[in-house]
Formats: structure tokens, C-alpha cells, sequence
């Protein structure tokens, strides 16, 4: 009896939440990253309004909380 290779599907849903994830975190394509848009926004900041700005650190302080629960699993994904 052999064993049938292992496939991973990804649904065009999967594929789509990847590809947007790593548009943010794309290094090397600084300019479409999310830090590259906030160092424009914080270079013309005139783009955005005071609501706009508040929003734009709530949404800040908001991925400040995640960051342990991120350290976690680069510690977790590391250790496997």
C-alpha cells in the first residue's frame, strides 16, 4: 500500500487574503507597503483630516496589542 503525496489546496479566498497580506509586508516593494503608505501620509499630511488621523492611530494602537500575540507565533514557528 503506498501512500498518496500530501496536496495543500488553497481556495482563490486563501489566495486573495495571502496575496493582500503580503502587498502590506512586501519589503522589497516599499512604495505598496503598509509602512510606505504611512510614510507618505505622515510626509503630506495634509492628505488626511484630524478625524482621519485618530482613526488612523486607534487602527495603530490596535496592531501595537497583536504584537505579543505575533512574537508568540515567530517563537511557536521557530521551535517547530
Amino acid at each position: 500500500m503506498t501512500k498518496a503525496a500530501e496536496v495543500d489546496i488553497l481556495s482563490q479566498e486563501d489566495l486573495d487574503s495571502l496575496l493582500r497580506i503580503n502587498e502590506f509586508i512586501d519589503e522589497e516593494d516599499n512604495q505598496n507597503s503598509l509602512i510606505g503608505e504611512l510614510k507618505r501620509a505622515i510626509l503630506d499630511s495634509g492628505q488626511l483630516e484630524l478625524g482621519q488621523w485618530q482613526i488612523l492611530r486607534d487602527h495603530i494602537r490596535e496592531i501595537e496589542e497583536l504584537i505579543p500575540h505575533i512574537d508568540l507565533i515567530i517563537k511557536l514557528k521557530k521551535e517547530a
